[in-house]
């Protein structure tokens, strides 16, 4: 088993890789190309957009915030469904709620591959601009940035210290 938790306030890099890996298997095979991994930046701001929020919590409890930008999140929801969805319809929180699942539960096994045991909530969904959420002081975190042919998405994770919780309880 690999040992996952918050030291120092850093993101594990086991975590951080994991999720990179999810990403490019999970958003492969849904658009049909790998997503090209831009970096960390945690100060960049992606403008307004849509939110899809998951927490996970077991042997490590953290929160993966899937956020599309406007410019991007109807190009992508198109590629997703087959339909256009409008940004500003209630679908378009449904779609980006099932990407986050599909991403989330594509996370979820490759830590029990690893010997994490955790699960995951229902996503919470948002939208607005530059939308954060509040999270505890020295909270860690980490904000990984993507791009492909419908645009750009961002994927922020935000690890919980020992004795803190945060989010939704799984299968909430």
């Amino acid at each position: 088993m690999v040992d996952l938790q918050m030291k120092e306030g850093v993101i594990p890099g086991e975590l951080s890789d994991c999720v990179k890996d999810s990403v490019g298997s999970v958003f492969n095979m849904i658009m049909g190309a790998e997503p090209e991994y831009d970096g960390d930046d945690d100060s960049k701001k992606v403008g307004e957009g849509v939110v899809g929020t998951i927490s996970f919590s077991g042997d490590i409890t953290w929160l993966l915030m899937l956020t599309l930008p406007k410019s991007s999140a109807e190009k992508i929801a198109l590629k997703f469904v087959g339909i256009d969805i409008p940004y500003d319809s209630e679908d378009m929180g449904g779609v980006v709620a099932e990407l986050a699942n599909c991403l989330a539960g594509d996370i979820v096994a490759r830590l029990s591959g690893i010997g994490v045991k955790t699960a995951m909530s229902l996503p919470t969904m948002m939208r607005g601009k530059d939308v954060e959420p509040i999270l505890p002081r020295n909270t860690p975190t980490c904000k990984q940035h993507y791009s492909m042919a419908e645009g750009e998405m961002l994927l922020k994770i935000a690890g919980v210290n020992p004795g803190e919780t945060i989010g939704r309880k799984p299968g909430t």
